[in-house]
C-alpha cells in the first residue's frame, strides 16, 4: 500500500502513476481515510471529466507535521470559476468530497486548472 497506511495504490493503473516515500508513512486512521477518500474523488474526477487518454500522477509527501498528496493530470482542465459555478448549481462534489474531507481533519485542498492544461489537486492535512 505504497509503503504507508494510506491506501493510495488502489488508484494505480496504466494511466495513473503513484509515487510515495521509500520509508513507511504512518497516519492516524481518520487522517488516512480523509486523504485516501479525497484522492479517490480527485482520480474519479479525472476519469469522468479529463478525457479518455488522460494520464494522472499521485504524489504522497511526508512533511513531518503533516501529509501532502498531489494529484495532477494532463487532461482537458477547466475554466476559472467553473467550481464556483458548479457549487451554485448545487453540484457539490469537489466542495464536499474533496474540500470537506480535508476540512474535517483540519486540512485544506487547493485546486488549480486551466482549459487544455490539466488539473492539479493539492491536499494537505496536519498530523495533530
Amino acid at each position: 500500500v505504497c509503503s504507508s497506511d494510506l491506501p493510495l495504490d488502489s488508484g494505480r493503473n496504466d494511466q495513473v502513476t503513484v509515487s510515495c516515500p521509500a520509508t513507511p508513512v504512518l497516519a492516524a486512521a481518520g487522517l488516512a481515510r480523509a486523504l485516501a477518500g479525497a484522492t479517490a474523488e480527485a482520480l474519479s474526477n479525472v476519469a469522468r471529466h479529463a478525457g479518455p487518454d488522460t494520464r494522472a500522477w499521485v504524489l504522497l509527501e511526508d512533511e513531518g507535521d503533516g501529509l501532502r498528496v498531489t494529484v495532477r493530470d494532463d487532461g482537458a482542465g477547466f475554466a476559472a470559476g467553473r467550481l464556483a459555478e458548479a457549487a451554485a448549481q448545487g453540484r457539490l462534489g469537489v466542495v464536499q468530497s474533496i474540500e470537506g474531507r480535508l476540512r474535517a481533519v483540519g486540512g485544506s485542498a487547493r485546486l488549480t486548472s486551466a482549459r487544455g492544461e490539466g488539473t492539479e489537486v493539492e491536499l494537505y492535512a496536519p498530523r495533530s
